[in-house]
This record gives C-alpha cells, structure tokens and sequence, in this order.
C-alpha cells in the first residue's frame, strides 16, 4: 500500500504573494486537492499535518463529496483555532470526502516576525 500526499499549502509568508495568497489579503484559501473519497474505494481517512510559526489566523478546512470542486458544495470539516501562534498539528479527518482545500482567516504580521504557514499537507 502507498500513501498518497497533498500539498495545500507550502511557505506561505506573510507580504509574500505565493499560489493563491497575493502577499496583502487576510483571507484567502489553498487550491482544492483530492481526498481519499474521489478514488472510490481508497477510504475514509485523511491526515492533515500543519505547521505553522508566528501564525496570527485561523485556518477551516473545508470538504465537499461532489467531484466536481468549481461547482461543489463546500462544507466546513475542522476549525483550527489555536492560541500559541507555532504548532505542528496533525488533524484526522473521517469521511469519503472528494476534495479538500484550507480557508484561512486574520493573516496579517503585526508583531513584525514573519508570519508563515510553513507547510499544510494531506495523506491518505
């Protein structure tokens, strides 16, 4: 058996436009990966891994059971709200679900200390 492993988001640093964040916003959201529910069969378990340093936001991770992301009906699955602003947190997600993709709330540096997402990544 092989592990499938997604990136949703990887280095993303405050005032740094990288993939969907265009380096000034305080909202934005990763791209949509698929989850273990579009491989019929795969299973129902995905493990999401973050790592974060100086992270000022909240970060939802959002699922859908359509297979069509442009055009899915998005629901929340998990809400990662933490007081310390550096954690590597690894969150089971439980569900067939065919897409998964992170929104991320109140990223903005006010301490001066480079705010980053290091790295968000779902396997299954």
């Amino acid at each position: 058996m092989s592990l499938t492993t997604l990136t949703l988001f990887n280095n993303v640093v405050v005032g740094t436009p990288n993939g969907n964040y265009d380096g000034s916003t305080t909202f934005f959201e990763s791209e949509p990966v698929k989850g273990a529910g579009y491989y019929q069969g795969q299973g129902s378990l995905q493990t999401v891994f973050v790592t974060v340093t100086n992270f000022p936001g909240a970060m939802k991770f959002m699922a859908t059971l359509d297979f069509d992301p442009a055009t899915a009906n998005w629901f929340e699955v998990y809400d990662l709200t933490d007081d310390s602003t550096e954690f590597r947190f690894p969150i089971n997600l439980t569900g067939n679900y065919t897409w998964l993709k992170a929104v991320v709330t109140g990223f903005e540096d006010e301490t001066g200390q480079d705010a980053a997402i290091n790295s968000v990544t779902v396997t299954y």
